[in-house]
C-alpha cells in the first residue's frame, strides 16, 4: 500500500472512531464509576472483539457486502437492543466501594460481544477495507494490517474516553445519578441512530 493512502486511512478511522459511540461512551461511564484499573477486562474485551470483527470484515468483505443489505435491518435491531441493555445497566449503577467494584463490573465478555452487535463497528470495517485495502490486494498481510490499524485507532479513542472517565471518578460518588442519566441517554441516542 502506498503511504499517502495509509495516512488517509488512519485519519479517516480516527475521525470516525474518536466520536461518541457505544464503545467510547461505555468506557467513559465504566471508568468514571469504577476507575481504570477495574475496567481493564472490559477494555481488553473491546479490543479483542474489535480485532476479531475487523479481521472477519477484511477476510469476508466481498461475501459480506452481498449479505449485509439483507441482514442489516435485523442486525441493527439486535445491536440497538444490546446497547439499550447497556444503557439500562448504566442507569442502574450506584457508587461502589473499591472492593465491590469487581462484582458488578462489566467484563471482557461484555466488551467482546458488544463488537459483534455494534453495527457502527461492523459497517466501519466493511466500508473501510474495500476503499483503502482491497485495491492493493486481498492477501492475509493486508487483512492483518487493516485489523491491527483499525483496532489501534479505535483503542486510542477508547483510552481517550476512559481518561475522561477517570477524571470524573472523584465526582462520581457525588453526582452519580446525573452522570448515569447522561451516559444512558448517550447510549440510547446511539441505539436510536443505529436503527434510523
Amino acid at each position: 500500500m502506498m503511504q499517502p493512502d495509509y495516512i488517509s486511512f488512519i485519519l479517516y478511522v480516527c475521525a470516525v472512531t474518536f466520536m461518541p459511540g457505544p464503545n467510547n461512551i461505555l468506557m467513559l461511564s465504566a471508568v468514571g464509576q469504577r476507575g481504570f484499573k477495574n475496567c481493564i477486562h472490559l477494555l481488553l474485551g473491546i479490543w479483542s472483539g474489535l480485532i476479531t470483527v475487523m479481521t472477519l470484515a477484511g477476510a469476508f468483505c466481498l461475501g459480506l457486502s452481498r449479505v449485509v443489505p439483507a441482514a442489516a435491518p435485523y442486525l441493527k435491531y439486535v445491536g440497538a437492543a444490546y446497547i439499550l441493555y447497556l444503557a439500562f445497566i448504566t442507569l442502574r449503577r450506584k457508587p461502589v466501594k473499591e472492593n465491590e467494584g469487581e462484582k458488578n463490573a462489566l467484563g471482557f465478555r461484555d466488551g467482546f460481544i458488544l463488537q459483534f452487535l455494534n453495527v457502527k463497528v461492523i459497517l466501519l470495517g466493511l466500508a473501510a477495507f474495500p476503499g483503502y485495502f482491497l485495491p492493493y490486494g486481498s492477501g492475509i498481510g493486508n487483512i492483518l494490517l487493516f485489523a491491527v490499524t483499525m483496532t489501534f485507532c479505535c483503542g486510542a479513542g477508547n483510552l481517550i474516553w476512559a481518561f475522561f472517565g477517570s477524571i470524573l471518578n472523584p465526582f462520581y460518588d457525588r453526582f452519580y445519578r446525573v452522570i448515569n442519566i447522561l451516559m444512558s441517554a448517550l447510549l440510547i441516542y446511539c441505539a436510536i441512530r443505529m436503527v434510523l
